[in-house]
């Protein structure tokens, strides 16, 4: 009987140790998701900070990218870099872009 007790006992062990592993990856891959969904956001902000300060550079100027690029170094709202683009293609010059830049981006100040 006590041999029967300790097989059980160890057999539950066994299971619960088993469910506790597989909650365990469930929640390292939930989070390594969450964090993968992270950085590549980031990535992909930083492109786009990249992307808008070449095509100020080519349009408008090596000066007039990089004030660009001091102005967007935080920025992390994407629909706010869209209209950034936008600026950059509509603006007719570089102190337009630069002034409703810093408009858009700083809320006016």
């Amino acid at each position: 009987l006590d041999e029967g007790r300790r097989l059980g006992m160890s057999e539950g062990m066994s299971e619960g140790r088993k469910r506790g592993m597989s909650e365990g990856r469930k929640l390292g891959v939930s989070e390594g998701r969450r964090q993968g969904m992270r950085q590549g956001m980031a990535e992909g902000l930083s492109h786009e900070r990249a992307l808008l300060r070449r095509l100020a550079a080519r349009r408008f100027g090596i000066a007039t990218g990089d004030a660009l690029a001091a102005l967007l170094a935080n920025e992390e709202d994407v629909e706010r870099l869209e209209a950034v683009g936008d600026l950059v293609v509509g603006c007719a010059n570089s102190e337009e872009l630069l002034r409703r830049g810093r408009g858009l981006l700083n809320g006016g100040h």
